[in-house]
């Protein structure tokens, strides 16, 4: 917080206008009381030129003692945040008492170590003279002359050791002194204070000591002094107002004549600083979000750590700085392991969860969503949490078709109304249908004289079309597999996410080629909602967020590529506007989705909206012009669009019986025998006889023949050993097919 004042040389014409001829009346006095209110009069003696009028109002000075207080607490504060670094006055006492020490010991040692150096070399100097005069067998002038050596090296020696002692008493005597003099320095003031005032002037004493230690150990041994300016959130201090201010002008948010003013204090949320703010000299939010990038930096922070929000006015907003990283926990989708029944169009499904840790939640009712990232970035753990959504509420259709082609969804194909992979003349096939849905659907809206669908109306109009298309690449690129079908493919989908929505019909697209011919922009531009997991490209980002979403702070580039950032994207939507998010936890491989799907089986058959046992106009229409129904899958139940084989009848297994044997026969036995492998009827059970067996598997046959209208008799044939039986001959089975 901050209090501007007017600069003593700028004209103030109301002051003039109250000096104006009281110049000369010295003896005013500064405040007179008049019948019940004190009245100002001129400062004419200039103790206060800088205090405005207001100001020595009793009103002015209770503002004074209230701004005074906030600072004083303020300050306090940042003394307590200091102290935990090397700032703090323990860190510069600690330093006053090592640099004292340091004074005390002095240089004087480098001398006393040099003077040792001397001693020691003397030594052995003297010790080798020694040694080379103390050998034998040497001639009589030779020995006189290392005698003369010797005692030289002697000499040096007792000079060395006497400047060897000479500087070690000249230290201790410096010393002496310098210790001495610190000594007294602290002794004489603590002794006058307790001789004078007793223990509390022991007390000062000790404060002031404390205090001029401090005051000597001021710098760091880098040689810094203390500024707010050392202070950043990122460093684990706490935030202040100062920090706020001078991190807004440090990202060019703010210049000289502008100013960031607080509308709330800062305050502790959890594990992150909040603070609203109001910033003025026309900045707006808008401009101040451009601005994440830096204004992390300035604080110490990585970018996803801070989140600013706009709030009412285009010059308010709310700035959140998370101490550690808010996406770095998974948490799971809550609808897992529930079988309660949910509104996806009312209340929307949770996809994920923003910076602030609240679960972001997307309606499946007015707009389509577009989500891309490169592979392993969480793309398909948002479709994951999309189906879990959908599957607990029985109004949706779940349509899903997968370009990837993998059996990652063949698990739930049982609870899907459509489910086709890899097939992108079935995609074509069915969206031409769609759009006919789409038109019956809007001709029901007119007809009732409204622009949209609303909850109300879901019943009269078929419930909600839910279609997913995972791996747009596949259908939307020309050539390969498509063939022909891309550019089609693209404008019929352009087509139902521009209006569909309004009529319950809802896409949910999802690539991990976020590329301009995988999405093309009117495609894109038809999808209100977006999500841009990490991508390799500004340009990839920009494919699904939208162009300038980049320079707007939004690219999905920057996010880290490990695993700690899977799931983690930006995200657009007509309900949340741009934010960062990460989504929410589904176990696929655990069973999750066959959780939800088991689920969503149950909340369906109860209403009587089970896939291949209700009325299904799409694919019913689908069925009667090709021929094949891709409810739960289709005929395979694996989403493969093909004929499924027609059941095999009992006289083809009694063929395939007797063709396995090789002789172009079987007895009655051999027949029982395969028979059992393929139909649980025909097993042998553990009490029966071989004649109990016989009969019972031989009347079972008789039964299942005369049910397929065959006429075959047995005959006798010859068995695997050489003898005879009662079987069936493979020309006879050959003439009764």
């Amino acid at each position: 917080m901050s209090i501007e004042t007017t600069p003593a040389s700028t004209p103030d014409p109301e002051w003039d206008k109250l000096v104006a001829g009281l110049a000369d009346t010295a003896d005013s006095p500064l405040l007179q009381k008049a019948d019940d209110a004190p009245v100002n009069r001129p400062d004419l003696l200039g103790d206060m030129p800088l205090t405005p009028e207001w100001v020595r109002t009793p009103a002015g000075w209770r503002t004074r003692a209230t701004v005074g207080k906030v600072n004083r607490v303020r300050a306090f504060r940042r003394w307590v945040r200091r102290q935990s670094t090397e700032h703090g006055h323990s860190a510069q006492v600690f330093r006053g008492m090592r640099r004292s020490f340091l004074w005390i010991q002095g240089t004087e040692g480098v001398q006393v170590a040099t003077a040792r150096r001397e001693v020691q070399q003397a030594q052995a100097d003297y010790k080798s003279a020694k040694w080379g005069h103390d050998k034998k067998l040497i001639p009589g002038k030779e020995k006189e002359k290392r005698r003369v050596a010797m005692e030289k090296a002697f000499a040096g020696s007792v000079t060395a050791m006497g400047k060897y002692k000479t500087a070690q008493k000249d230290a201790r005597t410096k010393r002496g002194v310098r210790g001495a003099l610190a000594a007294a320095a602290v002794a004489v003031p603590e002794g006058a204070g307790i001789y004078l005032i007793g223990g509390t002037g022991g007390v000062i004493a000790t404060g002031s000591a404390l205090l001029a230690l401090a005051l000597i150990g001021r710098r760091t041994m880098g040689g810094e002094v203390y500024t707010d300016r050392d202070a950043k959130i990122g460093n684990g201090d706490r935030m202040t107002d100062d920090m706020i201010d001078r991190a807004f002008r440090d990202a060019g948010i703010i210049k000289a004549d502008q100013a960031v003013v607080f509308r709330s204090p800062v305050i502790q949320d959890g594990r992150a600083w909040l603070v609203h703010l109001e910033v003025t000299g026309g900045v707006e939010v808008a401009d101040v979000q451009k601005k994440t990038g830096p204004l992390a930096s300035a604080l110490g922070v990585p970018r996803h750590q801070m989140d600013i929000r706009h709030e009412g006015r285009e010059d308010h907003l709310s700035l959140w700085v998370s101490m550690t990283d808010p996406f770095g926990r998974t948490v799971p989708n809550p609808l897992i392991g529930t079988s309660d029944k949910v509104n996806a169009w009312r209340d929307g499904l949770p996809l994920g969860f923003d910076k602030r840790g609240s679960i972001v939640l997307a309606t499946i009712s007015d707009y389509s969503l577009l989500v891309g990232g490169t592979t392993r970035s969480g793309k398909g753990m948002a479709v994951a949490n999309i189906l879990v959504g959908a599957m607990l509420d029985p109004r949706i259709r779940v349509r899903l078709f997968d370009g990837k082609g993998t059996g990652e969804y063949v698990g739930i194909a049982e609870a899907l109304d459509t489910f086709v992979r890899r097939n992108p003349q079935r995609l074509l096939q069915f969206l031409k249908v769609l759009v006919g849905e789409l038109e019956r659907r809007t001709e029901i809206l007119v007809d009732l004289g409204v622009s949209k669908a609303t909850e109300e109306l879901l019943e009269q109009l078929g419930g909600i079309e839910l279609v997913i298309v995972d791996e747009l690449a596949t259908y939307t690129v020309k050539g390969g597999l498509n063939g022909q079908c891309a550019e089609e493919i693209v404008e019929l989908l352009a087509q139902i996410a521009a209006v569909g929505a309004a009529v319950g019909i809802v896409l949910v697209l999802a690539t991990q080629y976020p590329k301009v011919d995988v999405v093309p922009s009117r495609l894109r531009g038809n999808c209100a909602a977006r999500w841009a997991m990490r991508v390799d490209s500004t340009t990839a980002s920009n494919v699904i967020l939208g162009d300038g979403a980049a320079d707007d702070g939004y690219n999905a580039r920057k996010i880290e590529n490990s695993k700690s950032t899977r799931g983690r994207g930006m995200l657009t939507t007509p309900d949340t506007g741009f934010i960062d998010s990460r989504s929410l936890f589904v176990d696929v491989e655990n069973g999750d989705l066959r959780k939800a799907a088991k689920a969503g089986t149950m909340l369906r058959q109860a209403i009587g909206r089970l896939p291949k046992h209700c009325p299904d106009p799409i694919e019913d229409q689908l069925k009667a012009d090709t021929g094949i129904s891709m409810v739960a899958g289709g005929p395979t139940g694996k989403g493969t669009a093909v004929q499924a084989e027609s059941e095999p009848t009992i006289l083809d297994r009694i063929v395939k019986a007797v063709t396995a044997t090789g002789r172009g026969e079987a007895t009655r036995g051999e027949v029982f025998a395969y028979l059992a492998t393929v139909d649980e009827r025909y097993e042998r059970g553990d009490t029966e006889s071989d004649a109990q067996y016989g009969s019972r598997a031989g009347k079972l046959l008789s039964a299942d023949l005369d049910a397929d209208e065959v006429e075959l008799k047995a005959v006798k044939v010859s068995t695997a050993d050489g003898g005879e039986g009662r079987g069936f001959k493979l020309a006879a089975l050959h003439a009764a097919l």
